[in-house]
């Protein structure tokens, strides 16, 4: 741990100081007389300033390490007699769980960082957890799980994100690539006879040529994904995209 840790987390300006003058009223004037009150000029009053990022990057270092060793280093390079460095203890819970248990072989953590020994979660589940204490060997580890959970929450908000709105019959909103498009539809016209040759039209928003027993499930050319739409046997003739104002106006900040 480097020497001045505790400098560089604690120990520096706190904020509010620069709107003195203007910010707390009469606070440095020479027209504040006798009158100032004990709670006048202290609307804007002085915050800490605390830069915990070299802590949480020192953490991360000691990864498989035990914890009795890291949290003797910590102990050592600072000084917990002082009030100012020993808050600085308060903040290890932000970043490591040091209360996790095991359950029929596995890992299970608070709920919440801010709801220690209260309701518990397998550590799959927990991705506001960085790093955890092993219950059984009591070494620093990392949450490798947390990047598995945030991108299958990110997959679900994804779902939830409106990509397709019905205008009309033959008129539908499409979200591709984050624009969005009018597109126009028309009907396929009716095969003629079984062994028929079946037509092909070219869909402007799939950007190929699709029939009417393969429109319901093409792969699109500009997004590389499919596109469905909200009926069967249509194909798009025609797309326009659509301004910010156009789509705030029906659809609101989406």
């Amino acid at each position: 741990m480097r020497e001045d840790m505790d400098k560089v987390i604690v120990e520096r300006p706190r904020r509010g100081g620069g709107v003195q003058g203007d910010g707390r009223k009469w606070r440095n004037s020479r027209e504040r007389g006798s009158h100032l009150g004990m709670t006048q000029g202290y609307a804007h009053p002085k915050g800490f300033n605390e830069n915990l990022a070299p802590l949480k990057r020192w953490l991360h270092k000691q990864v498989h390490r035990p914890w009795d060793k890291v949290y003797a280093d910590l102990c050592s390079g600072i000084d917990r007699r002082s009030t100012v460095q020993a808050h600085i203890f308060l903040h290890i819970d932000d970043f490591v769980e040091r209360e996790a248990v095991l359950r029929d072989g596995e890992v299970w953590v608070s709920e919440s960082w801010w709801r220690r020994g209260g309701k518990r979660v397998p550590l799959r589940d927990a991705a506001h957890v960085e790093l955890f204490v092993h219950p059984v060997t009591g070494i620093l580890l990392p949450n490798r799980l947390r990047r598995k959970g945030r991108q299958q929450e990110a997959a679900k908000r994804k779902e939830a994100v409106v990509d397709r709105l019905v205008i009309d019959a033959f008129t539908e909103w499409h979200r591709v690539d984050g624009c969005w498009f009018e597109v126009r539809l028309a009907p396929f016209p009716q095969a003629q006879g079984d062994g028929a040759k079946q037509e092909k039209r070219f869909d402007v928003m799939r950007g190929c040529l699709v029939t009417r027993s393969g429109a319901c499930h093409v792969m699109a050319g500009m997004s590389r994904r499919l596109v469905t739409y909200s009926q069967d046997f249509v194909y798009a003739v025609a797309k326009r995209q659509l301004g910010r104002r156009e789509v705030r106006a029906r659809l609101g900040d989406i």
